[in-house]
């Protein structure tokens, strides 16, 4: 990876004198404004060269995600507690930074590319079955790759966590470590200022300015009676909004711009950038945490922990890690010939945020997306980090929306309105992407070739269906066996079909949608064909060959009190029946929120390492 050395880029200029200056200079330009969105300067350095030298940590934290970037940030603050952080991972790149590209970092070098496994009750439009499940591998995780939508859930959520025995979960108490992290752009009013902050590290950014087609959004579901909200973080998350992103200044900010960036230079925070952690380590004979073994480089490295070890690999990671070290079902761990050191149940309690999309389109000749059009925003966008690259806007519109009861205070269902442009696979390809048979691929490509798209994704919120995570064998590289189990309990299903009907599918009689000639427009699907378009069986048949994760995967090492059998940790998030690991992560989670799952994950991180200073600072 290039570094932005200014004499290399000025060498790479010279090189090609012969073209003229204009081009030299164009290069350099180019150059230096690569450097300042990605360059490798912004993050911290490997210190594998220290790490051999003195292999001895208080405390290791295994994954620089949306939690592990947030933990090893705040115990660093601790000046006299030497942290090293371990990231599978390198640093983030120019495409993981440019927030309108965030799709095009699937299936790269930044992208575990993880298939769960073949499903017959969805996911059937996808080679072998197997739907896609991007995870973020680089400084930040997932939260360098994701749609950037910061949102928290429901209260409900979390005081479901704390009626279940999650002392300390409830939404009163997890809401000031929202608020600890966030710098929102918005002015806050003495009501907002209950739920916001301008003091933290993550910096949650609106445009007020409005696109035309988001305003349609917002006035067809309001003819429907989803109504308005200013904000789904306050206090009411019920009805349809602009939503915030995790933007600053154009530039994407994950967990690693915002926590680690700002302390590349702390003396007591080491990391190993490009390092697999393959096994956690014991005290001969205990069920003591002693460090972890690490892969880096072709060569192995024991590291010790004196204190705790921090597990923040996420919810695939982080179970596969802990059965690889003996911590997980026993009959499973002895099939592969594992020892036990603690029977528990890693990898169940599986849940994720499944969605199927409904299209509006409306046909027109004009396209944003051709090839001339896009160098020019993206040049804007490299010199200025302004323009169409910079925001993923006109996409923001997301509402929270429940028809079992009109009076809800929570959602069944969460809706993300995307706006595609005509030919938008100039750009990016959706469906080649996502791995989907080339059928179904060419059928969207065919619907979008001259037309604008309203593309609704119909996002169940609770699912009652679980899956679980397994072992493929004994090998450390070799992906884990993902179970999503989409579907498998036939209500999940009908909530996001009764919603879809009295919500989406009605708003192409309304005047708004009228307004801008969008209308309802399927996919020619061959294995719906058979079916009438208004009936139930084709919406299921749609939903079952057209399924999407919406990248939300948590659950797999449940918190829960003493005396639950299906827990894993405990709610101070220590693991349970060893001495010396804590799990901070999504995978923690008891049920899944109702939203996007990055920030609460990042609220888990705070609150995490919240709990280890206050017990070893009062320990020492």
């Amino acid at each position: 990876m290039w570094e932005c050395d200014p004499i290399l880029s000025s060498g790479v200029a010279n090189s090609y004198h012969s073209t003229g200056p204009l081009f030299v200079h164009t290069l350099q330009s180019l150059l230096a404004a690569q450097c300042a969105l990605s360059g490798d300067y912004l993050w911290p350095s490997d210190r594998t060269e220290a790490v051999f030298n003195d292999p001895h940590y208080d405390f290791i934290v295994v994954g620089a995600g949306s939690a592990g970037a947030v933990v090893a940030n705040r115990l660093s603050e601790i000046p006299e507690w030497k942290i090293l952080l371990i990231e599978a991972g390198g640093n983030p790149n120019m495409a993981t930074e440019t927030p309108s590209g965030f799709y095009n970092n699937i299936n790269t070098y930044v992208d575990w590319a993880y298939k769960p496994q073949p499903q017959e009750l969805a996911c059937r439009g996808y080679k072998n079955k197997r739907c896609a499940w991007p995870r973020g591998k680089a400084l930040g995780g997932s939260s360098s790759i994701n749609a950037m939508y910061y949102v928290r859930g429901n209260k409900l959520d979390y005081d479901e966590w704390a009626a279940n025995g999650n002392t300390g979960w409830s939404y009163e108490e997890v809401l000031p470590y929202f608020i600890k992290s966030e710098n929102i752009s918005t002015v806050l009013t003495e009501e907002n200022k209950k739920y916001h902050g301008k003091d933290g590290y993550l910096h949650v950014n609106r445009n007020e300015l409005t696109q035309p087609v988001e305003e349609m959004i917002l006035s067809g579901m309001s003819e429907i009676g989803v109504n308005e909200i200013d904000d789904a973080n306050g206090a009411n998350q019920m009805g349809a909004t602009v939503s915030y992103n995790t933007i600053k200044d154009g530039i994407r900010h994950s967990t690693a711009r915002a926590f680690l960036s700002v302390i590349k230079d702390r003396p007591n925070l080491h990391v190993l950038k490009d390092a697999y952690v393959t096994k956690i380590l014991f005290h001969t004979n205990t069920n003591k945490m002693k460090g972890v073994l690490i892969q880096k480089d072709g060569k192995e490295i024991q590291v010790i922990a004196k204190k705790e070890l921090i597990v923040s690999a996420g919810s695939i990671n982080t179970p596969q890690l802990l059965m690889l070290s003996g911590i997980g079902p026993r009959k499973h761990l002895e099939s592969l010939d594992i020892e036990v050191i603690a029977d528990l149940p890693v990898g169940e309690n599986l849940q994720d945020h499944a969605f199927f999309p409904i299209i509006y389109s409306s046909a027109t000749n004009e396209s944003l997306m051709t090839f001339s059009a896009i160098g020019s925003n993206f040049l804007e966008y490299m010199f200025t980090h302004t323009g169409k690259f910079s925001d993923i806007a006109p996409s923001r519109v997301i509402a929270f929306v429940n028809a079992s009861d009109p009076d809800a205070v929570s959602p069944e269902v969460q809706y993300h309105f995307s706006v595609y442009s005509p030919q938008v696979s100039n750009y990016i390809d959706l469906y080649g992407l996502h791995g989907f048979k080339e059928e179904i691929s060419q059928k969207f490509k065919d619907v979008n070739n001259n037309t604008y798209i309203v593309y609704i994704s119909n996002i169940l919120l609770k699912p009652k269906s679980r899956g679980k995570i397994l072992l493929k064998s004994k090998n450390p590289n070799e992906h884990p066996l993902i179970f999503a189990n989409y579907f498998q309990e036939p209500e999940d299903l009908q909530v996001l079909l009764k919603n879809a009907r009295k919500f989406s599918l009605i708003l192409e009689n309304t005047a708004a949608f009228k307004s801008g000639n969008f209308i309802l427009d399927w996919m020619d699907l061959e294995a719906c064909r058979n079916f009438d378009k208004a009936s139930d069986e084709f919406l299921e048949c749609h939903a079952r060959e057209v399924t999407f994760s919406l990248y939300h995967p948590v659950g797999t090492a449940k918190m829960g009190p003493d005396g639950d059998e299906t827990a894993v940790v405990d709610p101070e998030l220590r693991l349970r029946k060893v001495e010396g690991i804590r799990v901070i992560d999504a995978s923690i989670m008891p049920t899944i929120v109702s939203g996007n799952t990055n920030a609460p994950t990042i609220m888990i991180g705070e609150k995490g390492a919240s709990m280890i200073k206050e017990f070893w600072l009062k320990n020492k």
